[in-house]
């Protein structure tokens, strides 16, 4: 049972780090990378975080809320997992395209860099919105 805890609050905390990394293809980190292989590490990115999501909500003792919105998250990785290859693929380049700042279709590392601090801003301050505001002293 507490290999399961350990288990699952390790996955949750990686959770925290992915949506930063999600434009950072780790086998061509230290080099620009094309659509295709942009396209190919999403694909597989997608795969994992669904293994991912899958064994979180095995845990036995996942509290309501947190089950809720995991299956949530995974529901969004079915469906996008389930596109028809043309309308990912038209997703990706849209993605691919807000990340390539010069447009030479190629990511370098600084695009990637920019990308990564952009994204971590935007799921700081959604966190920040979701929890609940503190109460003021009366």
């Amino acid at each position: 049972m507490r290999w399961v805890l350990l288990a699952a609050s390790a996955i949750i905390a990686a959770n925290l780090w992915l949506p930063g990394q999600a434009a950072e293809p780790v086998a061509q980190a230290a080099g620009a990378i094309t659509f295709d292989q942009y396209r190919d590490w999403r694909m597989h990115f997608i795969e994992r975080r669904q293994t991912q999501l899958a064994m979180q909500l095995s845990a036995a003792d996942l509290p309501a809320r947190q089950k809720v919105r995991l299956e949530e998250v995974k529901a969004y990785y079915d469906w996008l997992a389930g596109l028809p290859e043309a309308d990912r693929d038209r997703r990706f380049r849209e993605r691919f395209d807000q990340i390539d700042a010069n447009h030479d279709g190629k990511i370098d590392q600084g695009e990637r860099a920019a990308w990564r601090q952009k994204q971590r801003a935007f799921y700081r301050r959604d966190a920040t919105a979701r929890q609940p505001a503190e109460e003021e002293p009366r």
